[in-house]
């Protein structure tokens, strides 16, 4: 929970119940929840996008997901569209009736310790798993009990004790089944009362509710909760010393399943074909199989769609157009088709849509949706496209595929925007644009594109801010910033756009954290920091950014960590 709420705070108040009908035979499949959400400390309000699984304690299997795309954890790929007002959403789990979401099935109620997990996207932070995962007790359980008959359960078959206050789901127990005067004030628990909802839609919140918050929050003064203190976290560095490591390289890829990162392909004198997983929770790597692999490249593109790992394009000898999917699950390989595949290519882009691979560029101006269900691709338009460019860089909005900078037989600073529904192009702005470069990094926040260094005739250590719902582009400041820098590696972690690298007018490492809403950055610590380096991959987990591989003076494989540190407010009702 501490290191989750970095812009969203949520489910304040939140309740799981079953809805059952009156003979057991007709319990459905679906279970009611309600939450809250609040985003820097106050009560959301509008429609939100949330994503739903149920996972086991450790979050690395899936029982069910809304849209059924979700494995080992990870996050659907369809959403649900739900109205939020005052903080306070509901939603039928498994109500088939609604747009991306699919029917809970009993079985699920088989495993022991089922979870709720959510993701909940406000359109401007993007996507963000909300923690900790909510446990399910007894009410989704009783989807099981459809064919226990009236009755069969008496009083004389359960043990004095063997019911505790742990085995009832919340809500089980309602006034009607309490004799009056039974429950004293001492027997409960202190925040123990169970939030109900007025007519008005407000919740009450129990007294002794605590309410983590990034922000000092007047909203929250303002509901009756006192602020109580705030703990802080130091930034911290962490060498990952784990068997089996694959051999070191670059121009490599990397990609984060939810509960694994996954690297494969690259370079370390040769051109490689193999690739492994490393789980940070056991702190372990597991050989990728090469059964059915697609063939030894470097200068790809890999995507995580929810479920594989989508590998493209590359530099053997030649340019590449073929590829494979990968599932960790099976440790498997399919190969993906060629038939209207784009044309091969290096130094391009791909970006994950939800349903499709984008591929872009690299240096033509011509690229492809690839659909894996389907196993198909479809032309992307090149009327109005930008020109031909490599070493550019593209990020999925949710709508749009938006393409910047690069170069051909120069850097450039202009792009495009691609919206794959109409199959059509429109320019980005280049008015107070970044200046012209090639081999910088972008993020995309929920909001805006983030650009930030690379290379022209030197290395830039500026970059820029766009925001695609005005074509506009704001300045960024460079104060504080990690220097100058190209072939670094950049992730957004909800808040904030993380840098790392090497230092292109000096062998040093540099790195940043850059807060958009206040443009701050803040330098990364150097004590404990890996080896200087670049060509490396960077991936975020949720909690840490996970370095991997790289070159300097040689070919790296050691794997690196870094946790932001924190600064949390609490809140206590009164």
């Amino acid at each position: 929970m501490w290191k989750q709420l970095m812009k969203l705070i949520s489910v304040i108040v939140a309740g799981l119940v079953l809805l059952a009908a009156d003979a057991p035979a007709q319990v459905p499949g679906v279970i009611s929840y309600q939450g809250r959400i609040a985003v820097d400390g106050l009560n959301f309000n509008g429609d939100g996008k949330f994503k739903f699984a149920l996972v086991n304690e450790e979050g690395t299997a899936t029982y069910w997901s809304n849209d059924g795309t979700s494995v080992a954890g990870t996050e659907p790929a369809k959403a649900v569209e739900l109205q939020v007002a005052t903080g306070l959403y509901s939603v039928l789990l498994g109500d088939a009736k609604l747009p991306n979401m699919t029917v809970v099935p009993a079985t699920v109620f088989s495993n022991a310790g089922v979870y709720l997990r959510v993701w909940f996207d406000d359109g401007r932070n993007g996507s963000q798993q909300l923690r900790p995962d909510q446990r399910i007790a007894a009410v989704g359980y009783a989807m099981m009990a459809g064919g226990v008959a009236d009755g069969a359960i008496t009083s004389e078959m359960i043990a004095d004790g063997a019911v505790g206050s742990a085995k009832l789901a919340d809500g089980a127990v309602t006034s009607a089944k309490i004799s009056g005067g039974s429950v004293e004030a001492e027997q409960l628990a202190r925040g123990a009362a169970v939030a109900n909802l007025t007519a008005s839609g407000q919740a009450r919140v129990p007294k002794g509710s605590v309410v983590l918050s990034m922000l000092e929050s007047q909203a929250l003064l303002d509901a009756g909760y006192v602020k109580i203190g705030s703990t802080a976290t130091m930034d911290a560095w962490q060498q990952r010393v784990a068997r089996s490591q694959p051999g070191g390289r670059r121009y490599h890829t990397a990609v984060w399943t939810g509960s694994e990162m996954i690297v494969w392909g690259g370079f370390d004198g040769s051109v490689l074909g193999d690739g492994a997983r490393y789980n940070p929770a056991a702190n372990n790597w597991t050989a990728v199989g090469a059964a059915d692999a697609p063939g030894a490249r470097q200068d790809h593109t890999a995507v995580w769609t929810g479920g594989e790992m989508i590998v493209w394009g590359g530099l053997r000898g030649s340019g590449l157009n073929d590829g494979g999917r990968y599932n960790p699950v099976t440790d498997s390989w399919v190969a993906v088709s060629t038939v209207g595949a784009p044309t091969a290519r290096r130094e391009h882009t791909a970006v994950w849509t939800g349903r499709e691979m984008i591929v872009w560029g690299g240096p033509v101006n011509t690229g492809g949706r690839y659909n894996p269900a389907a196993n198909s691709w479809v032309a992307v338009s090149t009327v109005g496209a930008p020109t031909a460019r490599r070493d550019h860089t593209a990020v999925w909005t949710g709508r749009e595929m938006i393409v910047w900078g690069g170069a051909n037989s120069t850097e450039l600073n202009d792009g495009g925007r691609y919206a794959p529904e109409a199959n059509t192009w429109s320019p980005v702005v280049t008015t107070e644009a970044p200046s012209a470069r090639r081999n910088h990094t972008a993020v995309w926040t929920g909001s805006e594109m983030i650009v930030w260094g690379g290379l022209s005739v030197a290395a830039s250590n500026s970059g820029g801010r766009y925001l695609p719902t005005c074509d506009c582009w704001f300045s960024m400041s460079g104060v504080g910033g990690p220097g100058a820098g190209a072939d670094h590696t950049a992730v957004w972690t909800g808040s904030e756009m993380l840098v790392w690298g090497r230092k292109r007018d000096g062998v040093v490492n540099v790195g940043g954290r850059y807060q958009p809403v206040d443009n701050v950055w803040t330098a990364l610590p150097l004590v404990g920091a890996p080896p200087v380096r670049n060509g490396h991959t960077a991936v975020w987990t949720g909690g840490a950014m996970m370095i991997w591989g790289g070159i300097d003076s040689g070919y790296f494989n050691d794997t690196w960590s870094f946790t932001p540190g924190r600064v949390m407010f609490l809140y206590e009702k009164l």
